[in-house]
């Protein structure tokens, strides 16, 4: 507070953190209706979040020409629909839903809420998965266009939406990426498209995106997620170059076997195989089947039971909590049908890993 002397000087947190930075950490830390807590590691966080911004715009550049990007028109006209994949669908289903939550946050004054959407699209959606996994199409000379296309377009839209919150680095990348034009300069100058326009103008380039895509890439992300924590877990660098085998029926092996060159450069693998029996390595279970890990080094099976049975405790009390909530009349008589699709489907995908994991301590002995 002001009377103890412990406030501190805004203008100091800028030169530490810049006015953007200050600017995104404050509205991350004010929740509607409640006061402000006031945490500097927020302000950092901001400061991270507009840097992570810069270096992807920047990456971008130096993955190949602008071309034209002084309209969404101008944009949508690269987009190639025969170079179209589910990683495409994915993340402009993303881009559209994260409009539409912007829509409505910016409607109830829901700031706080805006910046975690903005913070988890843009860094985990885009950065994370969509520019790793467009790193090996910039290099095909036929996809290339499209998928620079795809990305100028995200980052056009994530502009117009992250303004308000950050109006100098957002600003300077407008013009910097080649978005501003002679009669509109400025960033604020331009409309930002809805979600129902942006979806609206993507379809009538005769590309309409696929919801179930993003399901799909959703499994896949789980799956690089998991391959990357059984890393972990058996104290493997993630750099390392390693052999995974997968234990799953036909449909989630074809799924698997379709992007086993991307999932093998994500998480660092040498090769990604099929096994049609459990083997003694150690082992997690994905959406796609169950995965082995192959160091080349004997395992210590008692480090992997105890491995697995924390891991079988910890499925156990999520399957009891499902359990208690779809029992519980006040929830089912009140939850839309798609929450309680949602929490059915969520627990037989428990009940399915519970098993799993049974089976792999079983065959340890």
């Amino acid at each position: 507070s002001k009377t103890l002397g412990n406030s501190p000087d805004p203008l100091d947190l800028i030169v530490k953190y810049g006015a953007d930075g200050l600017r995104f950490g404050l509205l991350q830390m004010a929740p509607l209706g409640q006061d402000v807590k006031f945490d500097e590691d927020r302000i950092e966080s901001g400061k991270g979040f507009c840097n992570k911004l810069w270096n992807a715009s920047r990456f971008r550049q130096m993955s190949g020409p602008m071309s034209d990007n002084t309209s969404l028109h101008a944009i949508l006209c690269r987009f190639d629909p025969a170079h179209f994949d589910d990683d495409d669908h994915a993340i402009l289903a993303a881009l559209i839903d994260t409009t539409r939550t912007l829509e409505k946050c910016f409607a109830d004054f829901e700031f706080a809420t805006a910046t975690q959407r903005l913070y988890s699209f843009f860094w985990n959606d885009f950065c994370d998965w969509y520019v790793e996994v467009a790193k090996t199409r910039v290099q095909d000379p036929r996809a290339k266009d499209h998928a620079l296309a795809v990305q100028d377009l995200v980052i056009r839209q994530f502009l117009l939406l992250f303004e308000p919150f950050a109006p100098f680095i957002t600003e300077e990348l407008w013009t910097l990426l080649g978005y501003a034009t002679a009669d509109k300069k400025f960033l604020q100058d331009n409309r930002l498209e809805t979600a129902e326009a942006l979806a609206a103008a993507i379809a009538k380039r005769g590309t309409s995106v696929d919801p179930a895509a993003a399901g799909r890439v959703e499994q896949l992300k789980q799956v690089a997620s998991l391959a990357r924590q059984l890393k972990t877990d058996q104290s493997v660098p993630q750099k390392r170059d390693v052999k995974f085998f997968v234990l799953a029926h036909q449909p989630e092996w074809l799924a698997l076997e379709k992007n086993a060159n991307k999932l093998a450069r994500l998480v660092g693998a040498a090769d990604i195989g099929r096994t049609t029996e459990k083997l003694a390595l150690p082992a997690i279970v994905t959406p796609l089947g169950t995965l082995f890990l192959d160091t080349g080094v004997k395992i210590d099976p008692a480090a992997e039971r105890v491995r697995l049975t924390k891991e079988l405790d910890v499925v156990t009390k999520h399957i009891a909590g499902t359990e208690a909530r779809l029992g519980n009349e006040a929830f089912t008589s009140k939850a839309p049908p798609a929450v309680l699709e949602g929490a059915r489907k969520q627990l037989a995908d428990q009940k399915a890993k519970h098993d799993e994991l049974a089976r792999l301590l079983a065959a340890l002995g």
